[in-house]
């Protein structure tokens, strides 16, 4: 049968979706009938000029609703669903009501998000992560039957262990492994362990909030610690009393400066000094672009003063809620004599096999350079793009490393001004934190804007800043 579906790259929604919405539209409006062949997904592709991976996309989330289902060596039919009727006049009132909801409350229309979180969601593979899930699911049957081990799968603190020595220079074995649910559930337990020595912690000014808040919930005191060109004042640092630092030396979020390796020997002998602790976030340390790697901290520390934290999110997917910690072994021995082992993962063992799998067959080590080469051209695309619609009106900052960069914008309009005008443009550009010292420090800065480009295709990203620079400058 020919089918064709409606697709708009300029929409902020993933092609597979968008795929997904109108083949089962097209199912409850009885278009698609019970016993309906598919096309292949080979056709499909070819017919929308699409990937195939976009296509089988959409075609699995069809396929695990119950919209359709798959014939061995014959291809993918619509399935007969009692109450048809019954769900579509349900369906068609939901959508009455969200359209009539949204014309009550009207929302910006957004065709280009800037978002710094946001990945490429075409090159996720999901053949090969769904081949995990399955073997994982078959190979380890026996994990549905109790919590897993506290620490994480050893398997699979085995498989991080490896990759961290090997790409990110770390040293550590599994043991010292914690796998986590994200870096708030990670600093949540940290000061829990911590609080023994103390609860000041030094923070980077401007600095993720997301996490700070966790140690402020905690009853900790968040001293704030301003920035330099390159990185985290020590002076500061060594004025602040603080018994712990989070830092983010590999591309600080979110002005994006590499921390150079002269102020890390620096802040590693502070730590020396005073008996303190290092928290080192490397939330997107496998981008780099135009720089050598440089070692992380923990792999420069030998007194055992870095915690190191990382994460799958960037490189991957942030929805599988997965990262991990480096415990030094004194940190490490106070985790069991507090017995904060008694607590389970927070992370389902399906999941964590899965990733094991995925580590031990070599995929992720083959996702991760592919990504790095996609995320290169696509900053590229950006920076270009920039330089060609706003030239010497803007300075770039943090273009050496991570998914998204900073543009110091040349204007008297404030930050919130040059967001909303874009924003009413179809374009949702976000705001960089100003912290507490650097406000009082300069109160007529020129504005800063984070613009994140791992979700957006080039064209979407030479489009979005072309509108933008006509926005803010009226070319």
């Amino acid at each position: 049968m020919e089918f064709i579906v409606v697709l708009d790259e300029r929409l902020n929604i993933p092609l597979y979706q968008q795929l997904y919405e109108s083949l089962k539209k097209a199912i409850y409006e009885g278009t698609l009938t019970p016993g309906t062949k598919l096309p292949s997904v080979r056709q499909m592709a070819r017919a929308h000029n699409i990937s195939k991976m976009t296509v089988e996309s959409g075609y699995q989330q069809l396929l695990a609703e119950g919209y359709i289902e798959s014939r061995a060596r014959s291809g993918f039919y619509v399935v007969e669903i009692d109450n048809l009727e019954e769900l579509n006049s349900d369906r068609q009132f939901l959508e009455y009501k969200y359209t009539n909801a949204a014309h009550l409350h009207p929302q910006d229309s957004i065709l280009y998000n800037f978002h710094g979180s946001e990945i490429d969601i075409s090159t996720f593979p999901i053949r090969n992560w769904r081949r995990c899930m399955n073997e994982a699911m078959d190979n380890y049957y026996d994990n549905h039957a109790f919590y897993g081990e506290p620490q994480g799968e050893y398997d699979l603190r085995i498989e991080i262990a490896n990759y961290l020595q090997q790409s990110r220079t770390v040293k550590c074995m599994p043991e010292q492994i914690i796998v986590g649910s994200g870096l708030q559930q990670t600093i949540s337990f940290l000061c829990i362990l911590l609080s023994k020595d103390g609860n000041r912690i030094a923070w980077e000014d401007p600095g993720y909030s997301g996490a700070r808040s966790v140690c402020t919930d905690h009853g900790w005191e968040v001293v704030p610690i301003s920035l330099e060109e390159d990185g985290i004042n020590i002076d500061e640092l060594r004025n602040s009393d603080a018994n712990a630092v989070l830092v983010t030396p590999a591309h600080q979020y979110p002005y994006g400066m590499v921390m150079p390796i002269g102020k890390r020997i620096k802040l590693l002998e502070w730590a020396r000094q005073n008996g303190s602790v290092i928290l080192e976030e490397d939330y997107d340390g496998e981008f780099r672009y135009g720089i050598k790697p440089i070692p992380s901290l923990q792999g420069m520390d030998t007194h055992g003063s870095v915690i190191y934290i990382g994460n799958f999110s960037k490189a991957f997917s942030p929805a599988i809620r997965m990262n991990y910690m480096v415990l030094p072994y004194r940190l490490l021995r106070r985790y069991h004599d507090l017995k904060l082992n008694k607590y389970p993962s927070p992370v389902s063992r399906i999941q964590q096999r899965a990733m094991q799998i995925f580590m031990q067959k070599g995929y992720w080590a083959k996702h991760v350079r592919k990504m790095r080469t996609v995320y290169a051209k696509k900053q590229a695309v950006l920076i270009e793009a920039l330089r060609k619609y706003m030239g010497d009106r803007i300075r770039i900052m943090g273009q050496f490393a991570g998914l998204h960069l900073i543009i110091e914008v040349d204007t008297w309009k404030k930050q919130n001004e040059l967001i909303k005008e874009a924003s009413k443009h179809g374009v949702k550009v976000y705001p960089v934190e100003r912290g507490q010292l650097e406000e009082n420090m300069h109160p007529q800065m020129r504005p800063r804007i984070l613009l994140g480009f791992g979700g957006l295709s080039p064209l979407q990203i030479n489009e979005g800043v072309m509108i933008i620079a006509n926005v803010w400058f009226g070319d």
